[in-house]
């Protein structure tokens, strides 16, 4: 059924299909999901990045819905215009795409644009989404952006949506939606300044930054799906 209604969608002109999309969204997450925002009002005014676990392709439109009325230019990996299903889903929301565990210089430097334009981006620092419901460690890209923009980071912690959309890892743009609680929790803002980072020179400092950014969203989230940063 949902693979015939994103077919149907995609014979619209963009403009008119992004609204619908949204429309349509917004019904299917009514139906299948109890909703639980936590935080929200921490969110700065102003152009922030914000920075969240993966755990499945729900999570950009989840987390959309979760921030409204602030908006944000998500970074989604290429991958995801692969699929009818998955190109118009990445439709409903702004989109910066970037070629997942490669440095897309394009990408970072079309995000640090859109934060010092005063517009907000949020980034997946993990990179892509976790098979196993548990953190992976994140990527320096991350960091990059954060230490050439002196905006607040925003932490996200997200949980629920593996068992609203689960991988499907033979057919991506046949992942079907099920019944399930669904969190959103939004952290303490932090500048880089406020970050503690261990002292290891072996390892590039770009990703110890990374890993101590992806503590402040561990913190946020239940234990056991914190993994590498337990």
């Amino acid at each position: 059924m949902f693979r015939l209604l994103f077919k149907l969608l995609d014979l619209l002109p963009r403009r008119a299909r992004r609204t619908v999309i949204r429309w349509a969204l917004d019904r299917v997450w009514g139906y299948f999901i109890t909703e639980s925002i936590i935080g929200r009002e921490k969110i700065p005014d102003g152009p922030c990045l914000f920075i969240a676990n993966h755990l499945s392709n729900a999570d950009g439109y989840q987390l959309d819905r979760a921030m409204r009325p602030k908006e944000a230019w998500f970074l989604a990996g290429v991958k995801l215009q692969a699929t009818t299903m998955t190109r118009i889903g990445t439709e409903s929301v702004n989109t910066i795409t970037i070629r997942p565990n490669s440095a897309d210089v394009e990408a970072l430097k079309r995000a640090v644009d859109h934060l010092r334009h005063g517009e907000s981006v949020l980034i997946f620092p993990e990179g892509t989404r976790s098979r196993t419901g548990k953190m992976l460690r994140g990527k320096r890209g991350a960091a990059v952006i954060a230490r050439r923009v002196g905006v607040p980071v925003v932490p996200v912690g997200i949980w629920g949506t593996e068992k609203f959309l689960p991988i499907n890892e033979a057919d991506m743009g046949g992942e079907k939606p099920q019944k399930a609680a669904v969190t959103v929790r939004f952290g303490e803002p932090f500048y880089m300044a406020d970050l503690t980072v261990e002292d290891r020179p072996e390892e590039d400092g770009r990703l110890l930054l990374a890993d101590a950014m992806m503590r402040r969203v561990a913190e946020l989230i239940p234990e056991e799906y914190r993994g590498y940063y337990r």
